[in-house]
């Protein structure tokens, strides 16, 4: 059975990048019929947060990527949180020692950025050089008596190793141009994330791990590391990375592309799948809407491209406006009343109800209704009061359209087209001198919802308190 995992640090909101992992992860995982596992990896005691934590699981079950394990499920292959995993690696840490297949190592970390100083001005690859291995007993007696704390540095015998990439195909390494004996425990005794992931994917029994490209290098010593354990490493699959809009790579520290601030700008969870799925992969068409069943049914790891990609905030706000437009209307408003809720609006709810599907076709996602729903307030500023309401065909206009109006407030839900039928012979104009004074008049704007739309919506007996307000700034 198929068996992957999403192991995310809670050290800050998650992102695009993380989610397209978890994403790829989990369409993986459910098109062959396998298990999708959350692993969190929580062993950076100083940048770990439990706000984190609890919002990267609430992020990704707003997304729809349930997980069949994991913190708050279970499953037999637990605990899934590292930091209640410590016993484990430290009993793999010393079977390795004891084994000859790591060391303790007395080597202080100022001695080994001189290593990598030293290398980058003679132009070579900063590669540990080993020199701990063969530290004599009188060496180390000296450094313990300084006070030095060794790490553990996993001893790298067989540097050519060649990895089959599900995404890149064959890729070959050679560790001697790369990196030395590299630390698997830390001067302050947690153990490194080179360790802990290699022990938690052999006892998850992960069958496949896909990831970031920029853990490409790390994947021969997760290789070795496992061998030397006595585990069978996973398949692996690379992921491209993706680029920010100017082509800079993508941080966790750009708070703009967490999932946590696309929630709050109200995109939807499936336009957002939709979108990063994109990302790097292709249905095989030039199709660009997908409904979340169409990705779970055509998501293929044969199809991700190897080059990365760049994030279009323009074009995800296009694609999450064509998800709003497939929506019932029902749907829409319960969604766009459940965003707009803990916002505290001051329209009474009904209202609010009654005209967002107005808004349905002309928004992209939900923070712009806010300022749509400003059609509710029967106070507000009029644009180009000089040139649509002062003026004396205006006057005219507006007379004529109150007077009219009274003829439509017992109407429950009056007509806009019948209302203009019946004004049209009364009035002296016709075109833009006819509906921009009533759009201004009701609105406050040159631009906005049809007035089709809002006249049922607000009603006559509300419009006419509205016409005669602007019909006021003739006596200022």
């Amino acid at each position: 059975m198929i068996r992957v995992r999403f192991a995310p640090s809670p050290t800050g909101y998650i992102h695009l990048g993380n989610v397209r992992t978890a994403l790829f992860n989990y369409l993986y995982a459910k098109r062959g019929g396998g298990k999708f596992i959350l692993r969190v990896e929580d062993t950076d005691r100083e940048r770990s947060k439990p706000e984190y934590r609890q919002a990267l699981m609430e992020d990704l079950l707003w997304m729809g990527l349930r997980w069949d394990e994991g913190p708050e499920v279970g499953g037999e292959f637990g605990p899934y949180v590292q930091s209640e995993r410590l016993a484990i690696y430290e009993e793999h840490i010393a079977r390795l020692i004891r084994e000859g297949k790591a060391y303790e190592c007395y080597v202080t970390e100022q001695e080994t950025e001189e290593m990598k100083y030293l290398a980058k001005i003679e132009k070579r690859p900063p590669r540990f050089d080993n020199r701990g291995r063969s530290f004599s007993r009188a060496e180390i007696d000296k450094r313990k008596a300084a006070g030095i704390k060794p790490t553990v540095r996993f001893k790298i015998e067989s540097p050519l190793l060649t990895l089959h990439d599900m995404i890149r195909g064959e890729v070959t390494f050679n560790l001697d141009d790369m990196v030395g004996d590299f630390v698997i425990r830390r001067a302050d005794g947690m153990p490194t994330f080179h360790l802990v992931v290699c022990v938690d994917d052999a006892l998850m029994k992960i069958t496949h791990v896909i990831r970031g490209e920029d853990h490409l290098s790390n994947t021969p010593k997760h290789m070795l590391l496992l061998g030397a354990m006595g585990y069978e490493p996973p398949a692996y699959g690379h992921l491209s990375l993706i680029n920010g809009p100017g082509g800079e790579p993508l941080s966790k520290r750009m708070e703009s592309i967490s999932i946590r601030a696309f929630r709050k700008a109200g995109f939807l969870p499936e336009a957002l799948c939709n979108y990063i799925a994109l990302l790097g992969w292709s249905p095989g068409d030039d199709r660009e809407i997908l409904t979340w069943p169409e990705l779970q049914a055509l998501f293929d790891l044969s199809r991700v491209s190897r080059s990365s990609s760049n994030y279009d905030p323009e074009k995800f706000s296009w694609l999450n406006g064509q998800h709003l437009r497939l929506l019932s209307e029902g749907d829409f408003v319960r969604r766009a009343v459940t965003f707009l809720k803990p916002l505290g609006l001051p329209y009474p709810d009904e209202e609010v109800a009654a005209i967002l599907p107005v808004f349905k076709d002309n928004v992209e996602h939900f923070d712009q209704l806010p300022e749509r729903l400003k059609v509710l307030a029967d106070e507000f500023e009029y644009e180009k009061p000089e040139l649509w309401i002062r003026t004396p065909a205006a006057k005219g206009l507006l007379e004529k359209a109150s007077a009219l109006l009274d003829e439509f407030a017992a109407e429950r839900m009056p007509s806009y087209e019948k209302f203009l039928e019946k004004l049209k012979p009364l009035a002296a104009v016709k075109g833009k001198d006819l509906f921009m004074p009533l759009r201004v008049s009701w609105t406050g704007r040159e631009h906005g919802p049809e007035l089709k739309r809002i006249f049922p919506v607000l009603g006559a007996a509300r419009l006419k308190k509205r016409t005669l307000r602007a019909l006021a700034l003739h006596a200022l």
